[in-house]
C-alpha cells in the first residue's frame, strides 16, 4: 500500500514539474486594448544574453532588463510604447531571444473622439421626454376622475 501511494505521489509531482519550466514566450500588457501614446510592460522568457527590443508598426520597445533581485532568472522585462499616431486595430510585434524570433499581438484602441458627450445629452433628452409624457398622462387621469 505504501509503495502504491509513494508511486502515485511521485507521478503527480513529475507531471507538475514540467509546467514550471515552460517558456512563456513574449507577453505584452494584460491583453486589453491599449490607447495610442501609452506604455505597456513586456515580459519575455529568455535566458540568452543576446536579445533585440520589441518592434512593430507604430510600436517601439526599450532594452530588455533582468530583475535586479534575481527573481525569475529566465525572464527579461521591458517597456513598450505605442505611438500617438498608431492606427487602431491589432498590431503584430516581434522581439528576438538568442536569434529566435518571438511574436505577440497588441490591440491598439481607437482614440477617444468625444462622442460620449453627445450620448449623454441624447440620453438626458430621452429621459426628459419620458418624464414629460408621464406628467401629461397623470394630468389627463386627474381630469377624467373629476
Amino acid at each position: 500500500m505504501r509503495l502504491l501511494l509513494t508511486t502515485l505521489v511521485a507521478a503527480l509531482l513529475a507531471l507538475g514539474a514540467g509546467t514550471a519550466l515552460a517558456d512563456p514566450g513574449l507577453v505584452i500588457g494584460d491583453g486589453a486594448p491599449a490607447a495610442p501614446g501609452t506604455s505597456l510592460r513586456a515580459q519575455m522568457g529568455c535566458e540568452e544574453p543576446a536579445t533585440t527590443p520589441v518592434t512593430g508598426p507604430g510600436v517601439t520597445g526599450g532594452a530588455w532588463e533582468r530583475d535586479a533581485d534575481g527573481h525569475q532568472p529566465w525572464a527579461v522585462f521591458s517597456a513598450v510604447t505605442i505611438a500617438a499616431d498608431a492606427a487602431p486595430g491589432p498590431v503584430t510585434v516581434t522581439a528576438t531571444c538568442g536569434g529566435r524570433p518571438m511574436e505577440a499581438t497588441i490591440t491598439v484602441a481607437a482614440p477617444d473622439t468625444g462622442d460620449m458627450t453627445w450620448r449623454i445629452v441624447g440620453g438626458a433628452a430621452v429621459l426628459l421626454v419620458i418624464v414629460a409624457a408621464m406628467v401629461l398622462l397623470q394630468r389627463r387621469r386627474r381630469e377624467q376622475k373629476v
